[in-house]
């Protein structure tokens, strides 16, 4: 049942709108004056407010403001009433935020129908609110509400001093699972793992699909061990659960990486933490998948990177430096170490994506949305194979604009891809003049 406020310093008309309201099947609370009135909206949960703009001390409108400029009150919607006419008034309460206006002597019927006209206005708009909060295809949080979220968190946990850490997820060579199933079976996989992940987590942890097969976690109060803990667990829920999604009830083996890492005073905003869990995610990906690495191991394996580097022959250097955009003891470990068939899988590349800048140039211009949308998140997937983590990087830019809907930046990020795209393409051919 509604709660309404009426507000007015005419007692007579405070009854007949209470007999109305009460027939109608309100619950009503009543104020002579703005002060009794803002004091019960302080106190008690209101759902509508009827105010008669003409009060002595504290005027109708001057209330107004105040309900609109109050965190707490500033949402609920507010009816004026009014005997006079006046234009000027009625512009200034819309201006100020309220719902409608009503002449006095109101009609009882049409009074109750604006009033049931706004509450629908009110529902409608805090159901376009929570979509606009949501993952259009998994039902959980979106990137830019894990946004809003996370940081709300990070400000808590600066204030308070409190452990927080962020996680960034990945399905594994979930471009196969589209391949070989289709889209539909991959887009029933990535609401299952949503699932998963809501069963998973406590009510205080924000989840997120971040876009594509990429999701992510923020988890208050939480040391950088809990969370590798909490991360363990799930991944090892996505590894075992039985995604039994195809006509023959065959079921669909899933892996998933995970890169995590802490909130600290000197990397404290959301960015920063998705960069970091991001990197952690994505020597996850170079270690083999399936896997969860903390960014401490990160930094672990960055010095011992360096070590390694220094010691290599410059022979080694060279025959690295052949490959412009490419890191090649990335390719050649994502196919186990067989060095000519990462030769080979370079000249596929170079034969099924060398056009593909110009292919998403013409998707855009087309406004063939989805196209380009493949385009870019098949060029995601395999730029990654290959090694090429520059143009895996400005594909992923490109894939996260599309599903964001962000069209000033489809072109801008088409032109990074492209220079990219062209630096690896050029040094594969380099190496295979007989590639047309």
């Amino acid at each position: 049942m509604y709660t309404l406020l009426i507000v007015d310093d005419a007692k007579d008309a405070i009854l007949l709108l209470q007999f109305d309201l009460n027939n109608a099947g309100y619950n009503v609370l009543c104020a002579e004056n703005g002060a009794q009135a803002l004091e019960l909206l302080n106190e008690r949960n209101i759902d509508m407010v009827l105010l008669d703009i003409h009060m002595p001390e504290m005027s109708g409108l001057e209330v107004l403001k105040s309900i609109k400029t109050t965190e707490k009150t500033k949402n609920i919607p507010v009816i004026m009433l009014s005997a006079s006419d006046d234009e000027d008034e009625i512009v200034a309460s819309l201006a100020l935020g309220a719902v409608d206006h009503v002449t006095k002597p109101y009609i009882s019927k049409v009074l109750l129908a604006r009033i049931n006209t706004a509450f629908r206005l009110v529902e409608k708009t805090a159901e376009l609110e929570k979509l606009a909060q949501k993952d259009f295809l998994t039902g959980i949080n979106n990137r830019r509400n894990f946004y809003t979220l996370a940081n709300q968190l990070i400000e808590i946990s600066k204030r308070h001093h409190n452990d927080l850490a962020i996680a960034m997820y990945d399905l594994d060579d979930f471009k196969n699972i589209n391949d070989q199933y289709g889209h539909d079976i991959g887009d029933q996989v990535l609401k299952e793992v949503s699932q998963l992940m809501i069963e998973n987590f406590r009510e205080c942890d924000i989840v997120a699909r971040i876009g594509g097969e990429e999701f992510a976690a923020c988890l208050p109060q939480t040391s950088l061990e809990q969370a590798k803990v909490a991360c363990e667990r799930f991944r090892k829920t996505v590894e075992y659960h039985r995604f039994a999604l195809t006509k023959t009830n065959k079921p669909i083996n899933i892996t998933m990486s995970i890169g995590v890492a802490a909130f600290n005073q000197e990397d404290n905003t959301i960015n920063k933490l998705l960069s970091q869990a991001d990197h952690a995610l994505y020597q996850a990906k170079h270690q083999g998948k399936n896997r969860v690495v903390i960014l401490e191991n990160v930094e672990q394996h960055k010095k011992q990177q360096l070590i390694e580097n220094a010691e290599q022959s410059d022979e080694q250097a060279d025959d690295k430096s052949k490959y412009a955009g490419i890191d090649k003891n990335i390719g050649i470990n994502n196919v186990l170490g067989d060095e000519a068939l990462f030769e080979q899988v370079l000249a596929m590349f170079y034969e099924d994506h060398a056009q593909d800048e110009h292919k998403l140039k013409s998707a855009f211009a087309k406004q063939d949305i989805k196209t380009a949308k493949h385009l870019a998140h098949t060029l995601k997937g395999v730029a990654s194979s290959i090694g090429a983590m520059a143009l895996f990087n400005a594909a992923k830019a490109l894939d996260i604009a599309i599903n964001q809907q962000d069209e000033q930046q489809y072109l801008p990020l088409t032109e990074q891809l492209g220079q990219q795209l062209t630096l690896v393409t050029e040094s594969i051919k380099a190496l295979n003049p007989n590639l047309v």
